[in-house]
């Protein structure tokens, strides 16, 4: 008997929000986003809200949109550092085809960590973005540019 593959990528379903908003609650306990913003987020980004499972067991998602922005993304902790983001962020860079750029707390190592280790690079800083923390603005290039000539 063949063995399932771990880590199934595909697009988010209406019957995911319940498990898409305990994963959000696990992850940013103190500031998740609700039901109704991941609704308007499927709305929005109906080819770009993505979620990895295995078996019938959501294990992660994450939201970008073509520019390559990251709206928000989030795994389950007891299946982080198992691959499944890295999985969800090369899946979003090819289809967002040149990069990927995100928001992240100044005060979150380990995302800043995990992010850095993806090749993401910081490009920015905004103060107070998060009401009592500024936001670092990360980009990931799916390959080098020259630098512009002005």
């Amino acid at each position: 008997m063949a063995e399932e593959v771990p880590g199934r990528i595909r697009k988010f379903k209406i019957d995911d929000i319940n498990e898409i908003v305990e994963i959000e609650e696990q992850a940013f306990p103190k500031t998740p986003y609700s039901k109704e913003a991941f609704l308007s987020y499927a709305n929005s980004f109906p080819d770009s809200f993505v979620v990895i499972e295995t078996g019938k067991d959501i294990l992660g998602y994450i939201i970008f949109d073509m520019s390559g922005h990251i709206h928000s993304t989030a795994v389950k902790p007891a299946y982080r550092r198992k691959g499944f983001g890295k999985m969800l962020f090369m899946h979003a860079l090819k289809c967002a085809k040149e990069r990927l750029w995100l928001e992240v707390r100044s005060k979150n190592i380990g995302a800043i960590r995990f992010y850095k280790k993806l090749g993401m690079k910081i490009v920015g800083k905004i103060p107070n973005y998060y009401e009592t923390d500024d936001a670092l603005i990360m980009v990931l290039r799916q390959r080098e540019e020259p630098d512009a000539h002005k």
